[in-house]
């Protein structure tokens, strides 16, 4: 990761940077590729771009 970027921010335009993760209570989220997932969690879409992982967290999805 380089300076100036985030852990969730997009990564280079079109690289699988991120997942989306579910839990037991049906909560989502955004995560990078690059972290462990944690315990409780589990990989629902990706590793995908982000914005294909940020467009899977829409509700109408």
């Amino acid at each position: 990761m380089s300076a100036g970027h985030g852990a969730f921010d997009p990564g280079p335009e079109g690289r699988a940077t991120h997942l989306v993760l579910a839990n037991s209570l049906g909560r989502m989220s955004l995560w990078p590729v690059w972290r462990e997932v944690p315990a409780g969690w589990s990989v629902r879409f990706g590793p995908a771009p982000h914005e294909a992982c940020a467009a899977a967290l829409e509700p109408d999805r």
